[in-house]
């Protein structure tokens, strides 16, 4: 068992499942009330919806590396060595009868306990489960992982030993943490993922739920209602990606929630920003909008009353959007 991929897999779902940092919700009441996008939080607030929507695609880790500077506060290295899902879904059939499996992590402390219930061995059926539980597991990638995964089988066709395979699986996050040297993020929450592989090397993934919740040191978010989907096609170089999202954000920076929804689809080539993509951001009787113009510049519109019109637009460059120039 290459336990590595495990202990990946959750840095991934925890780091990747909301893109921004942030005071911390510490148990309140979410907050269940829109604001005004104004032109003092219109970039703010759009660069947080972006970051959320591509957080959350990431939670079906396609083993392909993110887009460069993508706008998390670590650039996230973990997401850079993520396994294939493959070598996932290998992995854990090969372990019929299905555990408790018991194995030490691979920094050297901690361990990682895999079970669960497969009803016919050497592939995946409907309704088959497997609990992933980590204790202050170090798998020397600089985190230590410590809680629970718990994962639910909807559907599955194709190969796994070929690649060629669509898998769909309920997860189930409980109080999942990754420490770190320089914070410690908690997870809870529920995703429903989707892999394609049956025309790789052209990819599809989809990630959808009702609630996931990530803290930091400096903050927390949420999102509810969330659905991000994201292409990966391996037949040309470079890589073309395509991003779709919507959900509703509340972050422990903003003053209430927001909904978000892509209104052209983001599309680009790895390792390159998307050169082509529209976000609406909706906010109280107002709302924001993020145009990409290429790859290395986009457009930042804000309608502050409702009307239809901006009050406000900045054009910057990626960078200067997502923060990573300063």
């Amino acid at each position: 068992m290459k336990r590595v991929h495990l202990g990946l897999l959750a840095a991934s779902v925890m780091i990747s499942a909301c893109g921004g940092s942030g005071g911390n919700f510490g148990g309140q009441d979410p907050v269940s009330s829109s604001f005004p996008i104004t032109s003092s939080n219109g970039v703010q607030t759009t660069r947080l919806s972006y970051q959320a929507a591509l957080g959350a695609v990431e939670l079906a880790d396609i083993g392909i590396p993110p887009v460069d500077g993508a706008g998390f506060a670590d650039n996230s290295t973990i997401a850079y060595v993520a396994p294939t899902p493959e070598d996932i879904v290998l992995d854990v059939i090969k372990l019929v009868p299905f555990g408790p499996d018991v194995e030490p992590c691979l920094g050297g402390t901690g361990t990682t306990t895999l079970s669960g219930d497969l009803a016919v061995p050497g592939t995946f059926t409907a309704g088959d489960t497997f609990r992933i539980e980590y204790e202050l597991c170090d798998e020397g990638q600089g985190e230590v992982i410590d809680g629970v995964i718990n994962l639910t089988v909807t559907d599955f066709s194709g190969d796994l030993f070929l690649g060629t395979f669509m898998l769909a699986v309920n997860a189930v996050v409980d109080t999942l943490q990754v420490l770190t040297a320089s914070d410690t993020l908690t997870g809870t929450g529920d995703a429903s993922i989707t892999i394609d592989t049956m025309l790789v090397p052209y990819v599809e993934t989809s990630v959808s739920g009702s609630q996931m919740t990530q803290t930091y040191n400096a903050g927390s978010e949420t999102l509810t209602n969330y659905r991000s989907d994201q292409s990966v096609d391996g037949n040309q170089q470079p890589q073309e990606f395509t991003m779709d999202s919507a959900g509703t954000l509340e972050h422990s920076t903003l003053p209430g929630t927001v909904e978000y929804s892509t209104t052209t689809l983001f599309r680009g080539f790895f390792p390159a920003y998307p050169n082509e993509g529209a976000l609406l951001v909706e906010g109280d009787n107002s709302s924001a909008v993020l145009t990409v113009l290429d790859d290395n510049n986009v457009r930042v519109e804000v309608d502050e009353n409702g009307d239809g019109e901006f009050e406000y637009s900045e054009d910057m460059t990626w960078d200067a959007f997502l923060g990573n120039n300063t």
